[in-house]
């Protein structure tokens, strides 16, 4: 309770985006993490407080272009089971997250490239992102890991795929673990 207190501080008098998004994956996991018993972090005993942990991520990307907000609402959109299914929207903000640095991100809009989820499948967007979050800590398993993608590309589009691999895109942590340099 301290250390939501604080974030609440924080937000309150520095519009701090990284106290405002902490915040928004308090509320989103609420329930799971045990804070129903806090102010409005649940809409009952066991329902995380969803619409306004979507309120936070949407003013943050909508204001602050953030991208570990767009990828929060893009996981609404494509597997979260109090929102209906969107693919075509779960994708534009994967994207957005994606282009920004946000490794699964990338790894979500390769799969989606791969099996044509909300967008026109292209197997090579798909190994380009592949590849994209293959530079992050999270992904690495290399060309190895998507050698059956690869097989069905030409020399040419296995070529241009690699050329798209932006090597300057900064990784960006959507972890919780980032609120204790917040709170510190």
């Amino acid at each position: 309770e301290e250390a939501i207190n604080i974030l609440k501080d924080i937000v309150d008098t520095e519009a701090n985006i990284d106290a405002r998004y902490i915040l928004g994956l308090l509320y989103n996991d609420a329930s799971t993490i045990n804070l129903c018993k806090i102010d409005d972090f649940c809409v009952d005993e066991n329902e995380s407080n969803y619409k306004k942990a979507y309120e936070i991520f949407l003013d943050l990307y909508e204001n602050d272009n953030d991208p570990r907000a767009a990828y929060a609402i893009g996981e609404y959109y494509d597997n979260h089971w109090v929102f209906w299914p969107n693919y075509k929207k779960a994708f534009k903000y994967y994207l957005f997250a994606a282009e920004r640095g946000v490794p699964e991100a990338q790894y979500n809009v390769a799969n989606m490239y791969e099996f044509g989820d909300g967008v026109k499948k292209d197997l090579v967007q798909s190994v380009r992102w592949y590849l994209q979050c293959n530079i992050s800590s999270l992904c690495g398993a290399g060309e190895e890991g998507i050698d059956d993608l690869i097989e069905q590309l030409s020399n040419e589009e296995f070529e241009y795929a690699k050329s798209l691999i932006d090597y300057d895109i900064e990784e960006i942590d959507i972890r919780i673990t980032a609120a204790r340099l917040v709170v510190e």
